[in-house]
């Protein structure tokens, strides 16, 4: 249960950092790939000037790495999760359930999330406040520190 927070932390990562910031007129984007070799995460954020609008992740969860012993025993823990996405106004989720591993896709838009909401999501945290914009320069040097490569 350790390794499934980290992982989920892991994919919010960049719900941590958020400054004000200015709209530009193009939307432009950055992808974002983290994995040690059991669990893989990408991340895309399309933003204005420094402002991210939205995120998606794409998550590949080994159950091995997870300690779940199927795919079974992964749907009763991660199913919980998934659902309580459900209900989120500004975010869509789903799981793929597969044999050895799950694929989550994540979106969350900034300009619509119930920041609320969202954080009483188990591994979902945030400093300030969504409506003052997230940087997407700050966000990247987060997720540089935290060893995520930038896709070019």
């Amino acid at each position: 249960m350790i390794i499934l927070k980290k992982v989920i932390a892991t994919a919010f990562t960049a719900l941590l950092v958020i400054t004000l910031s200015g709209c530009g007129d193009k939307e432009e984007s950055k992808t974002f790939t983290w994995s040690d070799g059991k669990t893989n995460v990408e991340l895309t954020y399309y933003y204005k000037n420094d402002v991210v609008l939205r995120q998606t992740a794409k998550n590949t969860l080994h159950y091995d790495a997870l300690g779940i012993p199927n795919k079974e025993a992964a749907m009763q823990r991660l199913g919980p999760i998934s659902e309580q996405y459900k209900e989120i106004k500004g975010v869509d989720e789903s799981l793929d359930y597969q044999d050895t591993y799950a694929t989550e896709t994540l979106t969350v838009d900034y300009t619509k999330v119930d920041r609320d909401a969202l954080q009483k999501v188990q591994g979902t945290a945030f400093t300030g406040e969504i409506k003052e914009g997230i940087s997407m320069k700050k966000s990247e040097e987060l997720l540089e520190s935290r060893g995520f490569k930038e896709v070019k």
